[in-house]
């Protein structure tokens, strides 16, 4: 990776902190409509560029909602689990890691050193969950 890409420029440092100070999940024109009251002039395909730097070095994590958004937030020290309902998008954290077993196994019987992972349920939350239609 480059010396540019890893580059803390006033862009990328505003665009972390508004996605630290949210503590949840947020789209690209939501990070840039918060942005904006610092930076008025910064543009949608900064954040985009920023948001790929800050992902692929793993400062954040990108979540793809069904409804086809993109959402980020800051990346968990070890890994990420969330539900995610496919009506409302509503994201609900996973506290405890149902893969500790797991990952210890693969590791084990592998010799693969995992470093961090991601788990993502799909379906319904409680409200939803009661209305018609939900399965």
């Amino acid at each position: 990776m480059s010396a540019k890409n890893t580059r803390q420029t006033k862009q990328k440092s505003l665009i972390l902190a508004t996605i630290r100070q949210a503590g949840g999940l947020l789209t690209a024109d939501q990070i840039l409509a918060a942005a904006r009251k610092t930076l008025p002039k910064l543009a949608l395909t900064t954040v985009y560029r920023n948001l790929e730097q800050l992902s692929n070095q793993r400062i954040i994590t990108r979540l793809i909602h069904p409804d086809g958004v993109t959402r980020y937030r800051m990346t968990d020290e070890l890994h990420n689990h969330d539900m995610i309902c496919i009506n409302c998008s509503k994201t609900l954290e996973i506290s405890q890691c149902p893969l500790d077993c797991l990952t210890l196994q693969i590791e084990e019987t592998t010799g693969f050193k995992i470093t961090t992972h991601q788990l993502t349920f799909y379906g319904y939350c409680a409200e939803c969950s009661e209305l018609p239609g939900a399965k």
